[in-house]
């Protein structure tokens, strides 16, 4: 019943089973419990500073030139500068997102 009233949002017979046993032990919360594992020590305020610092100053630096200036991996300053600033790459320059502006020409342009 379940299956036909939920379809793909009905958890597995299996994970049911957990669910009901974790509960019948006495388990009152629902929500995701702490795990552990090793943080993420890469995506920081401190770095995400240094990527808005570097970023402002020269518009056209690569993520890889970025990466080596820091010392974290490739994707976490894509990650940065995609879901923590907002940015994404135009024209080889580095920019907020605008959807506003984003065909827009530019006036100085020698190929207008």
């Amino acid at each position: 019943m379940l299956m036909v009233a939920y379809r793909d949002s009905t958890m597995s017979k299996t994970q049911t089973y957990e669910w009901y046993k974790k509960l019948k032990e006495g388990r009152t919360v629902v929500d995701d419990l702490p795990r552990s594992g090793r943080p993420s020590t890469s995506v920081t305020d401190g770095n995400i500073e240094k990527v808005k610092k570097i970023v402002f100053e020269n518009r056209r630096v690569s993520i890889r030139e970025i990466a080596a200036d820091i010392g974290v991996s490739f994707g976490s300053v894509q990650s940065i500068m995609h879901d923590t600033l907002g940015m994404r790459r135009v024209e080889a320059r580095l920019m907020k997102q605008n959807p506003k502006n984003h065909n827009k020409v530019d006036p100085k342009s020698r190929f207008c």
